[in-house]
């Protein structure tokens, strides 16, 4: 049970490995580093979030954040604003071009979500992502 076990966790490496190829050339295509895709897609659904709130979100030094933040303005896909609420926070917000990338983004992580599935049948499809979610709990509540 032992090989067993370490070729199906080689397998979820390949696997994994395999996809972030993908997106790395899909967000390549795109103009944008892994870190701004991120960021994008984080904007995206946390409206009225701040540079703070994405180094929360991406576990960086706020200085990281920031330039992200910074270079996705300098691109025109962000822009910020000085908070009502408080002066000393600034919130993000998506431009027209940040939303675009954002749907294209998605257009191509469905597109490969399809593609992982295909050949499944509905219910492989629901037994597959029950035991993935189980497989990550798993693996991410470890010590």
């Amino acid at each position: 049970m032992v090989e067993a076990e370490y070729i199906l966790a080689r397998n979820v490496i390949k696997l994994a490995n395999v996809i972030m190829t993908i997106r790395n050339r899909e967000i390549k295509e795109l103009g944008l580093t892994a870190e701004q895709a991120d960021s994008l897609i984080f904007f995206s659904q946390h409206a009225g979030a701040s540079a703070v709130d994405l180094k929360a979100y991406l576990g960086v030094a706020h200085q990281t954040a920031r330039g992200i933040v910074e270079r996705m303005a300098a691109k025109g896909l962000v822009t910020t604003h000085v908070s009502e609420r408080d002066g000393r926070y600034k919130t993000v917000a998506l431009t027209e071009e940040g939303r675009t990338l954002c749907t294209a983004m998605a257009e191509n992580g469905t597109y490969t979500g399809r593609t992982l599935l295909q050949g499944m049948s509905e219910a492989e499809k629901k037994q597959f992502f029950s035991l993935l979610t189980k497989a990550l709990q798993n693996i991410t509540t470890q010590p």
